[in-house]
């Protein structure tokens, strides 16, 4: 073990019991939640365990599912991405298209064609300027999250801008020709709860109309920005026509999936192989939910 860092230690003392947890939610879906692709060796080594070890469905057999009673095979899993990062069409794609391996990517419609930087990196860059900790600034960007949406408006308003390269149409279609479903996440990525039902219709509703303007066929499948829901953003949904809602929760799911709050466990691309197979095999999402949360 020696090179091993303490984070690494637990991790992989923890994986001597995650047998039983796998075998125990064998029968309920796990869905994964990335954002990045940054570490090709790491996610590579994830893609193999997860292709030997599991039963990687796609979006189409989870509607069936979901709709038609079709059956889940035993160990389910679904991969999906949060947010549209360039990272996941260069480094991502060619690794999930070598092994096979369908996915989702849940889109910020306002970023498609554009050189605008998610609204958190755009904060994260301000405030590490202004000479704040890592701690800090991640402290800063929870507090902007808390805020009602209006005001976290004004304050990233206050903001430079900062550009970097994001997903074009013709990108997605090569996403989508390689496995990847393009899904909803909203136009602009607010926190929902923090949100006036006005705002909810309109972010809803803009992300569906471009998606569909740009051919995609998935509008109605929509993931949670940062995972925030609540019942009434939930009711607009459902009003808006969507048919499928994924959270951030870190959790597997239950046996009986209410298709507008399908959980999702939390993974990073840089997520060693023995965190990873704790996370996946459903052990840390009940230490978590259980004793950490």
């Amino acid at each position: 073990m020696k090179g091993l860092n303490k984070r690494n230690l637990i991790y992989k003392s923890l994986n001597a019991f995650t047998a039983p947890f796998k075998s125990y939610n064998a029968g309920r879906l796990r869905v994964l939640a990335y954002h990045t692709v940054v570490n090709t060796e790491i996610f590579e080594s994830q893609l193999q365990f997860l292709r030997k070890n599991y039963n990687i469905i796609d979006l189409a057999y989870l509607e069936s599912h979901l709709f038609n009673g079709k059956e889940l095979p035993e160990n389910a899993i679904l991969l999906t991405f949060d947010d549209g990062d360039y990272s996941v069409l260069e480094f991502g794609m060619p690794l999930l298209k070598k092994y096979g391996i369908p996915s989702v990517l849940f889109i910020i419609t306002d970023l498609i064609e554009t050189n605008k930087s998610f609204w958190w990196n755009r904060a994260y860059t301000f405030y590490k300027n202004s000479r704040f900790s890592d701690e800090q600034i991640g402290k800063k960007i929870s507090e902007l999250k808390d805020l009602p949406n209006n005001m976290r408006i004004e304050e990233l308003d206050k903001m430079p801008e900062v550009f970097t390269r994001q997903l074009t149409v013709r990108d997605l279609k090569e996403l989508e020709s390689s496995g990847m479903v393009i899904c909803n996440h909203t136009h602009t990525h607010p926190i929902l709860n923090k949100c006036s039902k006005g705002d909810v219709k309109l972010e809803v509703s803009r992300a569906m109309d471009m998606l569909e303007s740009w051919g995609f066929q998935h509008n109605q499948i929509f993931a949670y920005p940062n995972g925030n829901f609540n019942s009434r953003a939930e009711k607009i949904l459902k009003h808006k026509g969507i048919s499928t809602a994924f959270l951030f929760d870190h959790k597997i799911n239950v046996e009986n999936i209410n298709p507008m709050r399908i959980s999702r466990i939390r993974v990073d691309s840089d997520t060693e192989i023995d965190e990873f197979q704790v996370k996946v095999s459903g052990l840390h999402p009940f230490l978590f939910n259980k004793f950490l949360k």
